[in-house]
Parts: C-alpha cells; sequence; structure tokens
C-alpha cells in the first residue's frame, strides 16, 4: 500500500517547512518572521485525509468558508506573502489566538533591507526632507566643530590621509547636530509653535496698528514711537542684556533687572547698578543699542540735518526687514517638493493595496508632516533669524565695553549651586573653558529659542511702551495718544488669542490625527503600538502647549518676577514640563527609531490594546495573513483620504503664510517710509 503524501508535498509553500524562523539572529533581537509565522499556522491547518487529499484540522487557523483548494493552489492566492494583484477579494485571512502567537512567534521581525516600504520608504520620503526643513527653524546653539577640523593641507601623503579623516570627522559632527536638532523640533515642536503663531500674531497687531486710519484711533501716533515699535517688529528675537552698560561699571550688590517677561540663557559676572536717578527710565541696554539708530535719526531731523550723507532710518529699518530669506527660497520651494513627492506616494499605495507596511508608511510620514508646519510657520515671521545684518546697521559696543549681564538659566543656577560643594566645584571647574556648544550667531547680539521668541517680542514691545510713557510724562500735555490707550490697542484680545491657540494645536494635531486613523483603521483595526505612539506625541505635545501658555500668561502679568509671585505654579510648569517632555521625546524619538527598526513588528503590537489586559481571551487574535479583503477594504477607504486630506491641508497652510507674510511686509515697508514724511 502506497504512502499517504504529506501536506508539503500538496502544498509547496509548505514542504521543508522548519518550526525555526530563517535566519541568525534571535527572535527576541529581530530575529522573528511572521511570514514563517504564518506558514506554520498554515501547516498546523491542515492534514492529509485517508484518500490522499488535503483537509482542514479540528481547530485550523484559515477563516470559516475558505475553500481548502485555495490552499493547495486550485485558485486564489496563497495567504502567507500575498500581495495586491487587482483582485478586491484579497486572500485567505489566517488568525491565530495571541497564546499560540506568543508562544511559537514570539520576538519582533526587525525591518528587512529589501522591504522598502519598511524602513527605506519612511527614512528617504519623510525623515530626510524633514532634516533639510529643520533647519530653517532658528536655533540659538550648535554643536562646536573644532578649528583642527579645517586645518589639514593635502600638499603631503601624512597631510593628504589626515585630510580625508579631518572631512570625515566634520561630516559626522554635521550630521550628528542635525539630527539632535531634529528630534529637538520634534519632541517640543508645540511649545515652538505656539509661540512662532503668538509672535506673528504679535507683528499683526502692530503693524496693524500703525496702519490704521486716524479716525479709529484715539490720537495720532508719534513718529518716535511708530520707529520704536517698527524695529521691535524686525529685531524682536534678540533676547535682552540685563543692565545698561554705562550702571555695570559701577560696584554694588547684585539686584534683578525691571520687570520683564523672559529669561535668558547665560550668566555673565558683572556688577549691577546700585544707583540712578529718580525718574531715569531704566532701559535694557541691547534696547539702547539698537534703537540708537532712531536717536540719531530723530536728532538729525531735529536740527534740519537731512541732507546729510548717510543711510535714513526709513532705509535701515527696510534693510532689517529685507534680510529675511524670501519665503518662497527657504520655505515655498521646499514644501512645493515635498507635496510632489508626497503626491506620489499616495497615487503608488493604490499599486499595494492590503500592504500593511505601505499603511504604517504612509501614516509615518502624516505624523511627520508636524516638522514642515514648523519651519512654515517659522519662516513667515517677520524678525530674521540671524544677526548679521543688525551687526552691519547697529554698533554693538564690540570689545570696548563690558559683556552684557543676562538672566541665569535654570542649568546655569544649578551649576551654580553646585560649586558649593567640594567635589562638584572640583569637577566643573575641570572643564571650564570647554564648550562643545557654540552660539548660531557672531556678535554682541544674540537672539532667543523659538519657544521664548512670541514672549521676547512682547517685552521689545513693552519697552517701547515704557519709552513712550516716560517722553510722555516729561512732555507738555495735549492730544496725544495715552499710555494706556497704547497699551490696550497693542494687547491680544480674546479673539487674537485663540486665533494663536486654534493656529498651533491645528498645525500639531492635524498631522497626529491624519496618522493615528490611517494606523487605527489598519487591520487589525483598534487601537494598538503605532496608533497608541500618535496618541501619546498628540497628547504630550497639548500638555505641553497648556504648560507654555500657562506660563506665558504669569509671566505677561508678573514679569521676571513671576516665579517669586508664583511659586507653586513656577514648580508646576517646570516639572509638569519634564514629566510631559520625557513622554514627548519617548513618542517621537522612540516610535521613530522602533518603526524603523520594525519592533512594532511582534505579536502585542498585533493585538489591540483594548485585549493587552486580557490576552488569553480568545477574541484577542492575531491575523498572519497579508492583503486580505479587510486590509483592500481599508486601504481604499482610508489610505487615499487620509493622504489626499493632508497633501491640500499642508498646501493650503503654505499659501496662506505666503500671503499673509507678504501683506506684512507691505505694511512694514509703507510704515517705514512714513518716517520719512511724518513730523519728529
Amino acid at each position: 500500500m502506497a504512502s499517504l503524501p504529506s501536506v508539503g508535498d500538496l502544498v509547496p509553500q509548505l514542504a521543508g517547512l522548519s518550526p525555526i524562523p530563517p535566519g541568525h539572529r534571535a527572535p527576541g533581537l529581530g530575529g522573528q518572521n511572521f511570514t514563517h509565522c504564518c506558514l506554520l499556522a498554515v501547516n498546523e491547518s491542515l492534514a492529509v485525509g485517508s484518500d490522499g487529499n488535503l483537509t482542514y484540522t479540528a481547530t485550523p487557523f484559515v477563516a470559516p468558508g475558505v475553500p481548502i483548494g485555495a490552499l493547495g493552489g486550485d485558485g486564489g492566492q496563497f495567504p502567507c506573502g500575498a500581495s495586491f494583484d487587482g483582485d478586491v477579494g484579497g486572500a485567505p485571512p489566517v488568525r491565530v489566538p495571541y497564546d499560540w502567537c506568543a508562544a511559537r512567534c514570539g520576538g519582533w521581525e526587525m525591518s528587512r533591507p529589501g522591504a522598502t516600504q519598511q524602513w527605506v520608504g519612511p527614512l528617504v520620503q519623510f525623515i530626510v526632507p524633514s532634516l533639510a526643513f529643520c533647519t530653517n527653524v532658528p536655533r540659538t546653539r550648535k554643536l562646536a566643530i573644532p578649528d583642527v577640523v579645517f586645518r589639514g593641507r593635502p600638499r603631503s601623503p601624512a597631510g593628504f590621509a589626515s585630510y580625508w579623516l579631518r572631512l570625515l570627522g566634520a561630516f559626522l559632527l554635521v550630521t550628528a547636530d542635525t539630527f539632535v536638532w531634529l528630534a529637538i523640533c520634534f519632541a517640543f515642536a508645540g511649545p515652538m509653535l505656539l509661540s512662532a503663531v503668538y509672535e506673528y500674531a504679535l507683528d499683526r497687531r502692530v503693524l496693524e496698528f500703525l496702519a490704521a486710519p486716524p479716525e479709529t484711533r484715539p490720537a495720532a501716533v508719534p513718529s518716535r514711537l511708530r520707529a520704536h515699535l517698527l524695529l521691535a517688529v524686525v529685531v524682536g528675537n534678540l533676547r535682552m542684556a540685563t543692565l545698561e552698560t554705562h550702571d555695570v561699571e559701577r560696584a554694588g550688590p547684585r539686584t534683578r533687572r525691571h520687570d520683564s517677561v523672559v529669561s535668558d540663557d547665560s550668566e555673565l559676572t558683572t556688577a549691577p547698578v546700585n544707583s540712578r536717578k529718580i525718574g531715569e527710565v531704566v532701559h535694557n541696554t541691547i534696547w539702547k543699542r539698537v534703537t540708537a539708530i532712531v536717536e540719531e535719526y530723530e536728532a538729525a531731523r531735529l536740527a534740519d540735518r537731512e541732507d546729510e550723507p548717510v543711510v535714513s532710518l526709513p532705509t535701515k529699518l527696510k534693510s532689517l526687514l529685507n534680510s529675511q530669506a524670501s519665503f518662497g527660497s527657504t520655505i515655498g520651494g521646499p514644501t512645493l517638493f515635498f507635496i510632489g513627492g508626497f503626491i506620489y506616494t499616495v497615487l503608488d499605495v493604490e499599486n499595494n493595496l492590503g500592504d500593511n507596511d505601505t499603511a504604517h508608511a504612509l501614516a509615518f510620514g502624516l505624523w511627520w508632516m508636524v516638522i514642515p508646519y514648523l519651519a512654515i510657520i517659522s519662516c513667515a515671521m517677520l524678525a530674521s533669524n540671524g544677526t548679521s545684518a543688525l551687526n552691519g546697521i547697529v554698533y554693538d559696543g564690540s570689545t570696548v565695553t563690558r559683556p552684557d549681564e543676562y538672566e541665569p538659566s535654570f542649568w546655569a543656577q544649578q551649576i551654580k549651586k553646585a560649586e558649593a560643594y567640594p567635589v562638584l566645584g572640583w569637577a566643573i571647574r575641570q572643564v571650564e573653558g570647554y564648550s562643545p556648544i557654540e552660539t548660531a550667531s557672531e556678535g554682541r547680539f544674540q537672539t532667543v529659542k523659538l519657544w521664548k521668541r512670541g514672549l521676547n517680542k512682547q517685552e521689545w514691545v513693552q519697552e517701547a511702551i515704557r519709552d513712550y510713557e516716560h517722553s510722555a510724562s516729561e512732555g507738555a500735555p495735549g492730544d496725544r495718544l495715552s499710555p494706556s490707550d497704547l497699551r490696550r490697542s497693542l494687547q491680544l484680545n480674546r479673539r487674537d488669542v485663540l486665533y494663536v491657540l486654534f493656529g498651533a494645536a491645528f498645525a500639531v494635531l492635524v498631522p497626529c490625527c491624519l496618522a493615528f486613523l490611517t494606523s487605527y483603521n489598519t487591520p487589525q483595526a483598534g487601537l494598538s503600538c503605532r496608533s497608541l505612539t500618535y496618541l501619546v506625541y498628540a497628547v504630550s505635545q497639548a500638555c505641553e502647549m497648556a504648560l507654555w501658555a500657562s506660563a506665558a500668561r504669569l509671566r505677561v502679568r508678573h514679569g521676571a518676577r513671576w516665579s517669586e509671585a508664583c511659586p507653586t505654579s513656577k514648580k508646576v510648569a517646570w516639572w509638569g514640563q519634564v514629566f510631559v517632555g520625557f513622554f514627548s521625546i519617548f513618542a517621537a524619538a522612540g516610535g521613530t527609531v522602533m518603526q524603523l527598526l520594525g519592533v512594532f513588528r511582534s505579536c502585542t503590537c498585533k493585538v489591540p490594546v483594548r485585549y493587552w489586559p486580557r490576552l488569553h481571551d480568545p477574541s484577542a487574535y492575531i491575523v498572519l495573513s497579508d492583503n486580505t479583503a479587510e486590509d483592500i477594504a481599508a486601504a481604499q477607504h482610508w489610505w487615499t483620504a487620509t493622504g489626499t486630506t493632508a497633501v491640500i491641508v499642508i498646501g493650503i497652510v503654505c499659501a496662506l503664510a505666503w500671503w499673509h507674510q507678504r501683506r506684512l511686509r507691505k505694511v512694514f515697508r509703507d510704515e517705514a517710509d512714513r518716517l520719512e514724511t511724518d513730523a519728529w
């Protein structure tokens, strides 16, 4: 009697099947293969009957109603490793309980080099463009490259050999610096966007106040105030020092600066002022240096020296405005190319319907659209991201004046406290003078971090108001704009605040929502590892923005002494930022790394979160087959919809940002030109 054939004889895909996944890597280190797991499940679902034909076992893993001939090659797709071939019916579903998957297919599956949608696609299509976008986000610090790297002279054998090592070292440092900055931008995009939108709203408020018809204002705006407000618009990103230069030279006990709405980032040791004349208006030294161009122009106009061959104040103001690179060249063009590439990705997914790797790669790209939004909003502001133009227009004190004193940052305060301990103090002194970090701008003028720019510009506007209030108190009473009316006119109202909150939340949450919907509705539908990552990121960004907004409100109300006036709120805001920042960094950096490596391809992540407390429940099943009818239906319903929505929204946001910036730039130039004709 002839022996019966084996399952492998009747199903070629199962011939020579081993219980161990192919490869040499351990499953716990990424060596699992879920296509191999699918083959094991199919193999355990089939048996050979007494007549020599295939039959299902008592507890098959293949979905009920699937003809057994479809698994043996008699029509239909084999479920393991299937791909879309135009048939929306797809391949037969193969479902296994979680217990079976954990026992037979533990560990996770590392991304395969040949599977482009697992890591190459997300890396090249979304992360690499984000590296270019993040370079347009203003920053204050960067990784310092040692001068020794640039001293190579390839004119001798030794110099030629070291030349390539120096070049490689510089390349690695720049690459590390860019990736670190990208990670910071992604993890803290919420506060950055909120501050940027706040600054934009403040610019609009100031310029619309200056350009308003005379009949809508209580009184005319003096030319000096107009010039100061225009300066605040274009240089309001400069951080302010603590004391006046001429006061620094006086000895005395350390005192605090005047009320301020923002703390600065470095600490320099100079003596503070100990006495001032009664009634003397106290201005920041940076403010006084920058507004010197207004003082010079005002003195020339009052002395009737307008014909002198000097650069006029309107020209200087417009030069500062034009020092901000064109929106189209910095962000408009790159966004257009990014949208074009994303459109191709959306159209190309139609050829891979049912492929879950393609679905999750699309969701990953939608999530990373937060970076283009951040770059677009950052480039829509009027203040230049650099200080080169200002250094060429305004005298910064050079080396003849002592360094400016700034409010110490939190870390500077902690280092100061640590120096009191012998061991820590000795360690700090050993590395004193060495800094692997350098400022992004050269010269005495330094910018503030993006998440502080909105509040910093608010301080510049307040300085202009204080200067006007001081001059108004010394002048003769008359039909002048009162300081209270001025403050009220330049203060953001509730509608402006709502616009700021909505604009920042929209730029952060829309990409997260689209990514969440795509992953959530990819079978097995439900909240799982990837969609949970997007949800945690969105919630952490919303919490970061809420903490930033609450701290900003207190800073505006109480000035730099808000931590003294509200110590409990200060601690809650700081520790809240630390707590929420941990989850934000984990979701942004950790989620990206796990997506690219493939850590999410595991039994636990293939089960919806609702089953995690009861993984042994029979309903906690895992779909191991590919290209099922459910996969194809979800792809047709969600992939094109979310991808198209993302393209349309980012295009509209970019166009609106460009239009509004052009409008405000036109208002600024018109108001600057009015300084030539207005009376001083």
